[in-house]
């Protein structure tokens, strides 16, 4: 019985070990890979009824821009910007499909410290750009990025392809 005690004993010893040297031991695996892709609740690929749902759920103060799809709210002393496709040609029922969101922070902080946090969140490693600060691949086809001041969270294929459209005009 004494014995039994002490195995047990020594195995919580060593799990309270691992967990301290490596606290994501006890993650199981498949959680490992998952990676957050919103910010606030709001991600590329929604739809524009999705998002209205989201808004009334957990009551965010938001309100739309006259004639477009875009949303403006204040969410914890953030100003976020949600920007929808404004048209879906050929669908006679448009999603509007969310490509961009921007979160302006009020007070973020040191940048380093910023930056820190926004790796643990997204469960994901930045790069260093010269023009937006630090960017991080954060789902399929998303790009975050972060300045100093704004997040912003893109659909990349949507972004590049509006900036050929903007190029054509």
């Amino acid at each position: 019985m004494k014995i039994a005690i002490v195995v047990a004993g020594l195995i919580v010893v060593v799990a309270a070990v691992l967990v301290a040297v490596q606290p994501g031991f006890l993650k199981p695996a498949s959680m490992a890979l998952v990676k957050k892709s919103d910010i606030l609740g709001f991600s590329p690929g929604m739809t524009f009824d999705e998002t209205n749902k989201l808004v009334t759920q957990r009551r965010y103060r938001c309100r739309q821009i006259r004639d477009s799809y875009v949303l403006e709210c204040a969410v914890d002393g953030a100003k976020v910007t949600i920007f929808a496709d404004d048209v879906d040609p050929g669908n006679p029922d448009p999603k509007h499909p969310i490509w961009r969101v921007i979160a302006e922070l009020n007070n973020p902080g040191p940048q380093d410290a910023a930056v820190k946090s926004i790796s643990d969140q997204f469960n994901a490693q930045p790069t260093r750009d010269a023009g937006d600060g630090w960017i991080w691949t954060v789902g399929r086809g998303l790009k975050l990025s972060y300045d100093g001041a704004a997040l912003k969270l893109v659909d990349e294929a949507e972004e590049i392809r509006r900036g050929k459209q903007e190029a054509k005009r």
